[in-house]
């Protein structure tokens, strides 16, 4: 997993699919970061690497997104491919965070890795 701090924002490339064994990387990797650093405001997720994400995954997003309202912060998924981004809607995650699909314009929020 990629991580890169830049002022108030972490940014965050997962390198695999966000499933059970990777999701417990990806929440122990950013909570390691959040609790170390209260200034983050923001986390930008770049799922570019990631095709597939089970509940698991689901939830590490959800827990992160929770922490960062909890500090009146904002959480950010970009580059996401079609058929994560059908997971993330139907999960009703599309309602809590913003979400960049992967053939949209690459924002400047995400981090060219």
């Amino acid at each position: 997993m990629e991580v890169q701090l830049d002022k108030d924002t972490l940014y965050v490339c997962p390198q695999r699919d966000l499933d059970m064994a990777e999701a417990k990387t990806f929440r122990l990797e950013v909570d390691g970061q959040l609790f170390a650093r209260s200034n983050i405001r923001r986390l930008v997720v770049d799922l570019s690497k990631v095709k597939f994400i089970d509940s698991s995954g689901l939830g590490a997003l959800l827990g992160r997104y929770k922490l960062l309202q909890s500090r009146q912060g904002e959480m950010v998924l970009c580059e996401v491919d079609s058929r994560v981004y059908r997971i993330l809607e139907l999960s009703g995650m599309k309602k809590l965070m913003i979400i960049k699909q992967a053939d949209e314009q690459k924002e400047k929020e995400c981090k060219q890795w």
